[in-house]
């Protein structure tokens, strides 16, 4: 079942930017971590993370029973279990290469909505629409206002048209991927070239153009202050396993003697 808390579509209207998290890891104890931490949701990562349906299903438990959301980014391997995530109460879906011809983007993004808006499969009785106890049109109805869409804007032809991709609304928030795009461009590695700024700047901008919330993946707290004054309104912070990581080398170094 969705949750009576406000949506992250509501939210993100009304709140000055909502603060997530890539979880690569497969454990879900993680998740409720990050809800005793604060964060507004994570995503779960079954793109270049380990995470498979289990494990999935593991984290959306503890999200929900922690009172956060729990989102999925999913990859190519991993698109058509897009109706199952949702049936599993997965409260939005983060799409790979938005725009990219034969990426399977659109029809995952397709697959979040019910008719007339999209083509999701109906069950009745899985654990988004309280396995057939409550009122399955009123489930639609919600689901389809409050499922997050998120697409991630990550080769070079998808900017060269990101204002035409835009314009179709195709989904509810957007974000740049730095990482793809500055392979995409042949500067891999180099988030901060000047041909990846241009080009996240060139999706900043379309954004607002199309009226469609903007964020953007950062590695450090340093960085949401810059992003937010580019107008954006969510920020994912990193990974969990790389955020684990500085912080235990942050803490061996400090309990090593000084040499």
């Amino acid at each position: 079942m969705l949750p009576a808390r406000p949506s992250l579509n509501e939210r993100i209207r009304s709140q000055d930017f909502l603060l997530g998290s890539f979880v690569f890891s497969t454990d879900a104890s993680i998740t409720e971590v990050y809800a005793s931490a604060g964060f507004d949701f994570i995503i779960v990562d079954m793109e270049h993370g380990l995470n498979d349906l289990r494990s999935t299903m593991g984290h959306l438990r503890a999200a929900r029973a922690s009172g956060m959301s729990a989102l999925v980014r999913v990859g190519p391997a991993t698109l058509g279990d897009v109706p199952r995530l949702l049936d599993a109460g997965c409260e939005g879906i983060m799409i790979p290469h938005l725009g990219l011809p034969g990426s399977g983007a659109l029809e995952a993004l397709q697959a979040t909505r019910y008719a007339p808006q999209g083509s999701r499969p109906t069950c009745t009785g899985v654990s988004a629409a309280d396995f057939g106890i409550g009122d399955f049109a009123a489930y639609v109805k919600r689901a389809n206002n409050d499922i997050v869409t998120i697409g991630l804007v990550e080769d070079r032809e998808c900017v060269d048209n990101i204002d035409e991709i835009l314009s179709q609304k195709p989904v509810d928030w957007v974000m740049p991927g730095p990482g793809d795009l500055a392979t995409s461009f042949q500067v891999p590695g180099q988030l901060r070239h000047p041909k990846v700024e241009a080009a996240v700047g060139q999706v900043f901008s379309a954004a607002e153009r199309s009226n469609i919330p903007i964020g953007m993946y950062v590695n450090h707290p340093d960085e949401i202050e810059r992003w937010r004054a580019k107008g954006a309104k969510f920020l994912v912070l990193s990974i969990d396993l790389k955020l684990l990581g500085i912080s235990l080398k942050a803490a061996a170094m400090a309990c090593r003697p000084h040499s």
